[in-house]
């Protein structure tokens, strides 16, 4: 049996990892916010990118439940009612834009404050949306600049991969 050198089989890893940070970062997008904490007090709104916003209608404290209305451009769109631990999903031409999973209901002199965590939102692609718009960043103080950019694996940077698969070859012809 012939021995493969090493140089064949790293190189084959160099380029499967880059094909690999393709798919990694692919999919990665078209999500806005990326499991992000979300505080809303009753009888209050929470406004998304994409002119989506999430308002608390009602809080029982008896049963410790939640009504909430999910709208588009102030337009109603989803009501969902909501217990701790579950989960209020949304979706628009076969695509999930939203993804919310309510927390805890905080109970105070100034009214009930309702946690969803983690909250998902992807982009609705009948809307238009730019991630550079500093608005949504600077709306989130809880979401760090990590949520925000492309969270792939960073040891497998494309650019850096490409480069040292057209530098291992020479580099091992000329050892």
């Amino acid at each position: 049996m012939k021995d493969i050198p090493y140089f064949k089989i790293f190189y084959c890893f160099i380029l499967c990892s880059i094909l690999l940070c393709g798919v990694v970062t692919a999919g990665d997008s078209d999500i806005i916010l990326n499991g992000t904490s979300v505080y809303v007090k009753a009888g209050e709104t929470f406004g998304f990118e994409q002119d989506y916003s999430l308002h608390v209608k009602y809080v029982n404290p008896e049963s410790e439940r939640i009504w909430i209305s999910l709208s588009l451009n102030d337009e109603s769109v989803a009501d969902s009612i909501l217990g701790r631990g579950e989960i209020f999903t949304y979706s628009s031409n076969s695509s999930t834009v939203f993804n919310i999973t309510m927390g805890k209901i905080y109970y105070g002199s100034s009214g009930e404050l309702v946690t969803f965590d983690p909250v998902y939102q992807y982009v609705d692609q009948r809307y238009p949306y730019n991630p550079e718009d500093e608005e949504m960043q600077n709306k989130m103080p809880n979401s760090s600049e990590n949520e925000s950019k492309n969270q792939g694996v960073p040891f497998l940077n494309p650019a850096l991969l490409v480069l040292f698969a057209f530098l291992l070859p020479y580099v091992y012809e000329n050892r």
